[in-house]
């Protein structure tokens, strides 16, 4: 069986930074600053007992239950966490097809070492460990909508689509548990907005915890250099060094218009794309001509992809919302 047609594999993130005590608290100053809440720092929060489970095994119980026409949608389900923590926590013996790595310093790393493992033409889904509200229909949903694309469709330059970057709108949250981290503009030209989401020019944004990639020539420049960083980062755009650092390449190569969109929270979203693909090409010297990406709106139970735990506030709201839902029977 060749590997596209081979069943697709999954990938489960759930890596996390270490840091010596002095970089632990400058990050904590930063995120404070931007969010206005701490969030869990060089800890393994992945593995935190929530309602009698560790929060990871909601996302890997929804991933190895999914089913397409009754049968388990993927062939492996590959985690990237620290292997001996998480074999002590979770009985993986309940599971058939689990594979452990052992996680590294960066989410772009852990892509990297995805790809070095399986073919080309192989299909890997991406989720995220610390999203405990995926349910195995939300992975269906999406695992269908992806099918529909990868290899299929082209993005706006004519490429083919071999990379999905999923994004959620904030209007789309309408199930939302995380109230508390909805916080608006005050003043100024953008008052009225959320803080902490991307400004597009007709929605607000975050990312959704979500992805997916076929191997495949095109690809290979964009993994081996560890791009998934640049993107991933994008979440933590509001936060002062990493919006510092956007705006300095943005500089550097003259895009101003698209400055000019951030600090207005207007950002045209196809040239934001394009620029990110220039900069991007230019600061590693790597030629991303034949890439194709997509980001993809969740539009069904966006709320579950974005509820991500980040930090004790969420834990806690977690913990009453599934206490409250034991209680009520559902």
């Amino acid at each position: 069986m060749s590997a596209a047609t081979r069943k697709p594999y999954a990938m489960v993130l759930a890596g996390y930074d270490k840091f010596d005590a002095l970089t632990k608290r400058k990050h904590k100053k930063e995120i404070r600053e931007a969010y206005g809440e701490d969030i869990f720092l060089g800890e393994n929060k992945f593995l935190y007992v929530l309602n009698g489970k560790p929060i990871i095994q909601y996302v890997i119980d929804s991933v190895y239950n999914a089913k397409i026409r009754g049968r388990r949608i993927y062939d492996k389900i590959y985690i990237y966490n620290d292997i001996d923590a998480i074999s002590k926590a979770v009985d993986l013996s309940k599971y058939n097809n689990i594979v452990l790595r052992q996680m590294t310093n960066s989410v772009a790393g852990h892509w990297k070492d995805m790809y070095d493992l399986i073919d080309y033409g192989q299909r890997v889904d991406v989720f995220f460990g610390d999203t405990p509200r995926v349910t195995p229909e939300d992975v269906e949903y999406v695992y269908k909508e992806f099918t529909e694309i990868l290899g299929k469709k082209r993005d706006h330059r004519g490429s083919l689509i071999y990379n999905i970057f999923g994004i959620v709108e904030s209007t789309d949250m309408t199930d939302n548990w995380l109230e508390h981290r909805l916080r608006y503009i005050k003043r100024g030209n953008n008052k009225g907005k959320l803080k902490n989401f991307i400004g597009f020019k007709d929605f607000q944004a975050r990312i959704g915890n979500l992805g997916s990639f076929v191997k495949h020539a095109s690809l290979d420049n964009v993994i081996t250099s560890e791009t998934v960083n640049y993107l991933y980062n994008l979440r933590k755009a509001l936060t002062p060094s990493v919006f510092s650092r956007i705006i300095y390449y943005l500089w550097k190569a003259k895009k101003f218009n698209i400055i000019m969109q951030i600090k207005k929270r207007c950002i045209d979203m196809l040239a934001s794309q394009d620029t990110a693909r220039e900069i991007i090409e230019n600061v590693l010297k790597i030629d991303l001509s034949e890439y194709g990406g997509l980001i993809f709106h969740i539009k069904k139970n966006a709320s579950h992809w974005e509820n991500d735990i980040d930090g004790p506030a969420d834990l806690m709201v977690f913990q009453k919302k599934l206490n409250k839902q034991k209680m009520s029977g559902k």
